[in-house]
C-alpha cells in the first residue's frame, strides 16, 4: 500500500472519527475525548448561561482536541481565525470552563476592537502596571534592560523570560496587587482575556480592585450588550 493510500486512509478514519456537537450556531468538533468526569454538553451550557449571546457573533467553530500549540507554549487553548482550539487535556469542567470564557475574550477583541481599545484606557492601565513589574523585576535582582516593557504585543522572547527564567509561581508574589496573575502580564490581549475571565467568573471584586480601567471597561461593554 502506497503511503498515500495509507495516509488518506488515516485522515478518514480520524474524520470519522470526530464527533460534532451544537453550541447554539457553532459546531463543536471533537476529535480528542475528554477524561472521564467532564462533561462537555454541562460545560457549554454553564458558558453559554454565563456569557451574553451577542459575545458569540461570528465565532466560527470550537474544535477540542490536540494541537502542537498546545505543548510547544504550555497552553491549554488559544483562539485563530474565528476558532477556539481547546485542548483535550482537562483536568476539571472548572478548567475548561475557564479556558473557553477566556478565548471568548479574546474573539471579543476581533468583533469589537474599537470598543476595547479605541480610547487606549486599557493600554494605558496595562502599560503603567508593566513599568510596576518592571521596578518589580528589577529590585529582585532580574536583568530587564533588553527588554521593552511598553512593547504591548505579544513578544515571544518577554514571554520566554517571565515564564522560564522567572517563572510564574515567583512572578506570582511580584505581581500581587498589580495584575490578575503572571499570564495577564504577558501582552495587553492576555491581559484584557484575563479580565474578562474573572469578570464573567466570579472575581468581579478582586478584578475592580487591581484593574479598576478594565474592569469598568468589560462593565461597560457587558450593559451594552445585555
Amino acid at each position: 500500500m502506497s503511503d498515500i493510500m495509507r495516509n488518506y486512509i488515516s485522515e478518514k478514519a480520524d474524520m470519522e472519527r470526530e464527533e460534532v456537537i451544537a453550541f447554539g450556531g457553532v459546531d463543536v468538533h471533537i476529535s480528542n475525548q475528554l477524561p472521564d468526569g467532564i462533561n462537555l454538553s454541562k460545560v457549554l451550557y454553564v458558558v453559554r448561561s454565563t456569557l451574553p449571546e451577542k459575545y458569540f457573533y461570528g465565532l466560527e467553530k470550537i474544535i477540542v482536541g490536540e494541537s502542537e500549540k498546545f505543548e510547544k507554549r504550555d497552553i491549554n487553548a488559544f483562539y485563530l481565525d474565528r476558532t477556539l482550539y481547546i485542548s483535550a487535556d482537562q483536568d476539571s469542567e472548572r478548567d475548561l470552563i475557564d479556558d473557553i470564557i477566556h478565548e471568548v475574550g479574546h474573539h471579543l477583541e476581533v468583533i469589537a476592537p474599537e470598543e476595547i481599545y479605541g480610547d487606549r484606557v486599557i493600554l494605558d492601565e496595562f502599560i503603567m502596571k508593566r513599568k510596576q513589574l518592571n521596578f518589580e523585576l528589577r529590585s529582585e535582582g532580574y536583568d530587564t534592560s533588553e527588554y521593552d516593557f511598553e512593547n504591548a504585543a505579544f513578544d515571544q522572547g518577554f514571554d520566554f523570560f517571565l515564564h522560564k527564567r522567572v517563572g510564574y509561581r515567583p512572578l506570582g508574589y511580584m505581581i500581587t496587587g498589580i495584575f490578575l496573575r503572571p499570564y495577564a502580564a504577558t501582552s495587553i490581549r492576555e491581559y484584557f482575556a484575563s479580565g474578562f475571565e474573572a469578570y464573567y467568573l466570579g472575581k468581579k471584586g478582586e478584578l475592580n480592585r487591581i484593574c479598576p480601567v478594565l474592569y469598568k471597561k468589560i462593565d461597560e461593554l457587558h450593559d451594552l450588550v445585555s
